[in-house]
């Protein structure tokens, strides 16, 4: 993997190249900005301290010890060192890869590993003159100190932020949706001896007499173990075990029986046979840690007893939607106002993660909006994850990052270079990386934006929490040209997804703005469109996220 380090007191430029080639599928950039607060406090810049060689040379270590467990093509990593100011970028990562998925772990793992392998320390803070965060008013632009995260950056941040919970053990019954969070072997074989799969008449494998004696019958549930003799035949019903090894059995549609005796009619060749082990061997992995417990995955378990599997636990969300506007479904809208579509929306898409949710509205009013949450406390504590729908963007009213920072989330990030969706908000509360860190989003309030939202970032760190599977993008081919105009932010387009010849076909769907709930029921997929690129052909291969 070629690799390029550099540390440098200058500032870091907006734009790297990536390595020439062409042979990259996907270019991931990864930006570390300096905040403006640190520990409560708001400040003006950061200083960082390095011991150069040993830091550029355990950089480029660990970056050769993580190719060789994802397959990169290259990687470059710029770090500052020095006094940084607010809003400029202090470490800079990226990372070419043949597939967006092997460059997106790579550059996680680094980012997790850089704290504690390489020597390079936060000195200081230079603090500013301020007041808490705390009491930060709602139209204040905190949003606007740092650029907008990539998506592939901003995912980063999320699986370096969120921990798995620790798994519980629940009974088969209660397991179903959750994730498997221990690798399941077989207790002994399977089947346990050879079994028959046909009503019919157990013989030697190697008997080749026309006639048989029929010496005993066995069903399902017997165990009758016996040596057969040559001409010797014994009745057996499908699914029983049979005495003894080294038979066939011989279905009772091809013998013609007399009294205690049978003659073979037509000679076949099958053995209709389970043969021992034949399924699995005693100790064999029958599913890995990260499996979703379906009803074939249950109904596994139950066949080999595994009556109390190691389990995600049951999280707990709150779900809090904002804004005057909004009114129940229920009810007929007066001008000016909208029914509440988000609220059944988010329940819906968190009905497969199992959880418990509970869901309130907030007045728009910020001080009656903390008066609200402050008497839903127990549940704020309670909650893995708080969703908040609205007021994420940077309008007088949009009270969302002032809110969850009164709540004590310490924000991550406030806008993403998307669309839609690029006013996300994402927090972490009771420690960064720690079991028991909480966390929570501000969603942008339109549906489309939440719908794309949860599937890639919500749905992420739920999966993280759980110890699933993150979502990943697959490659496809557009069945139709998508329509659109060059846009500086990278896209996530609505799309229905269909399978022909083996292939993903990608459907483009028709969609007027982020608020435009009709697209909802068709979009199976959300086709990925790069920044600045505009229409894409028919035929085209792109990369898409299945929704």
């Amino acid at each position: 993997m070629e690799i390029c380090v550099q540390l440098s007191a200058l500032p870091i430029a907006d734009r790297i190249v990536p390595p020439a080639g062409g042979a990259a599928g996907a270019w991931l950039e990864f930006r570390g900005v300096v905040r403006g607060e640190e520990n409560d406090q708001f400040i003006s810049a950061l200083e960082y301290e390095a011991y150069p060689e040993m830091a550029e040379r355990e950089i480029r270590r660990l970056l050769t010890v993580l190719a060789a467990r994802h397959s990169c093509l290259a990687a470059t990593v710029i770090h500052r060192v020095g006094m940084i100011p607010v809003g400029e970028t202090a470490i800079y990562v990226g990372v070419a890869g043949k597939h967006r998925g092997e460059a997106l772990a790579l550059l996680t793992e680094f980012m997790n590993r850089l704290k504690q392998d390489v020597p390079i320390w936060k000195r200081r803070a230079v603090a500013t003159a301020g007041c808490d965060h705390r009491s930060v008013t709602p139209n204040a632009n905190a949003g606007g100190r740092t650029r907008p995260l990539q998506l592939d950056a901003a995912l980063a941040e999320i699986h370096s932020h969120v921990q798995p919970r620790p798994g519980v053990k629940v009974s088969l019954a209660e397991s179903g949706g959750r994730v498997l969070r221990e690798a399941v072997r077989a207790p002994e074989d399977s089947p346990a001896g050879d079994r028959s799969t046909r009503d019919g008449y157990a013989i030697l494998m190697d008997d080749a007499a026309e006639s048989f004696s029929v010496v005993g019958a066995i069903h399902a549930a017997d165990w009758k173990p016996r040596r057969l003799k040559p001409g010797e035949a014994v009745r057996v019903a499908t699914g029983a075990s049979l005495p003894c090894e080294n038979l066939r059995v011989v279905m009772q549609e091809d013998v013609e029986r007399a009294g205690d005796t049978i003659k073979i009619l037509r000679p076949a060749n099958a053995m209709n046979v389970r043969r021992c082990g034949e399924e699995w061997r005693a100790g064999d992995t029958l599913l890995g840690t990260g499996t979703k417990l379906d009803a074939g995955a249950l109904s596994l378990l139950a066949a080999i007893g595994w009556v109390e599997p190691l389990v995600s636990p049951k999280l707990s969300v709150l779900h809090l939607t904002t804004g005057d506007e909004i009114i129940p479904p229920a009810q007929t809208p007066m001008p000016g106002q909208i029914r509440d579509s988000n609220s059944i929306l988010i329940s819906s898409l968190l009905r497969p993660f199992q959880v418990e949710l509970e869901q309130a509205h907030l007045p728009e009013d910020f001080g009656s909006a903390k008066l609200t949450v402050a008497n839903r406390q127990s549940a704020i504590e309670r909650a893995d994850l708080v969703l908040v729908s609205g007021g994420a963007s940077v309008g007088e009213k949009d009270f969302t990052r002032p809110l969850l920072e009164w709540l004590g989330y310490e924000i991550v990030f406030s806008r993403l270079n998307l669309r839609p969706g690029a006013p996300l908000i994402f927090g972490v509360a009771g420690g960064s990386g720690t079991s028991r860190s909480r966390i929570a989003f501000g969603l942008p309030g339109n549906p489309v934006s939440h719908f794309v939202c949860f599937q890639l970032f919500v749905t992420a760190a739920l999966q993280r929490l759980t110890g699933g599977k993150p979502p990943e993008f697959q490659r496809g081919v557009l069945a139709e040209k998508l329509e659109d105009a060059p846009n500086p932010r990278e896209t996530l387009w609505p799309a229905r997804l269909n399978f022909k010849s083996g292939c993903c076909e990608l459907t483009p769907l028709r969609w007027s703005s982020s608020g435009d709930v009709r697209v909802l029921p068709e979009a199976t997929a959300l086709v990925c469109v790069p920044a600045n690129v505009g229409a894409l052909a028919a035929g085209a291969q792109v990369q898409f996220l299945s929704a």
